[in-house]
């Protein structure tokens, strides 16, 4: 490199000012240093940059060329310094943030919208994934925080006690399945699930598979919200969190239906490869998901390497 920052700052200096004693003002420093700088800078392109004038200095050809590459580079500078100030200070980046379906639909909204509200230049970028694949993307450094079902192995990961995940079961208003039941009678019914890449959908799947079954589909929707609403209107049951049918339920004609299988009732938890790894605007989303439980369900566990 030809140059440095420096000798761009004093050299635009001196064609703003329009002499040496100028930019040797605005930069602290004395004429004999300028002088020197400019001289070398001239020296190193092999080509005059600056001409003196009766009135001071003014740029020459090559100088006015580099005069407009000397604005560019330093006002880039500048805001890559600006910008990494703020990243290094967590005012402002990118959370590389997962979570299962329920969490997505039911809880995070309110808590996410609060956190960005608050925080302008921070951005969230959210996937939904099964808490299998939550895990594996942690420790592969692929994410930042996740939210982990309690079934799933967080050996190596920090983590906290989150909220629970309930999912239950509803029904059309007559239909015969009013009873608490589990999955292996559910799995007798026609269903209306979400589509097949979010994380539920293939939860249920899986615990379909170590049945031995299979989930028999009727419909897929876009959201809980159509999901219930195709019960409501008897064209099938679905598994939806509890929040979601007790919600949907005060307007909605169907029923909810207790599942009895352990897995209904999640666990569920904030992971992290490690706390002190994050950026500082990924500390300040941790507390500020940690902030929405109570302090009791929020004490971290002791790491299991």
């Amino acid at each position: 490199m030809k140059f440095d920052l420096t000798d761009l700052r004093i050299f635009l200096s001196a064609v703003e000012g329009g002499s040496l004693t100028a930019a040797a003002a605005k930069n602290n420093i004395v004429v004999a240093a300028v002088s020197a700088r400019l001289k070398k800078l001239e020296e190193s392109f092999d080509l005059p940059l600056l001409e003196r004038t009766g009135r001071g200095i003014r740029p020459t050809l090559a100088g006015d060329m580099l005069t407009r590459h000397a604005r560019q580079v330093l006002s880039s500078a500048q805001r890559i310094e600006i910008e990494l100030s703020n990243f290094s200070h967590g005012r402002s980046g990118n959370i590389r943030f997962l979570s299962n379906t329920n969490m997505l639909a039911e809880h995070l909204p309110a808590v996410m919208g609060r956190f960005l509200a608050e925080h302008p230049d921070i951005s969230i970028s959210v996937a939904d994934k099964p808490s299998l694949e939550v895990v594996a993307l942690l420790r592969n450094g692929e994410a930042d925080i996740g939210i982990v079902a309690a079934s799933a192995d967080m050996n190596g990961l920090e983590r906290w006690r989150f909220v629970p995940d309930r999912l239950v079961l509803v029904v059309p208003k007559d239909h015969a399945l009013l009873d608490a039941t589990d999955f292996s009678r559910v799995l007798s019914e026609r269903m209306i699930t979400l589509q097949q890449k979010v994380a539920l959908s293939q939860f249920l799947r899986r615990r379909a598979i170590e049945l031995g079954r299979d989930v028999d589909i009727r419909m897929r929707m876009d959201g809980f919200e159509g999901v219930c609403a195709m019960v409501a209107q008897g064209a099938g049951v679905a598994i939806v969190p509890e929040s979601a049918a007790l919600r949907y339920g005060r307007f909605m004609d169907f029923r909810m239906v207790q599942i009895l299988d352990d897995w209904s009732d999640r666990e569920l938890y904030l992971c992290v490869r490690r706390e002190e790894h994050l950026p500082h605007h990924g500390k300040k989303f941790l507390a500020h998901l940690l902030s929405y439980v109570s302090e009791a369900s929020a004490s971290p566990l002791p790491c299991q390497d």
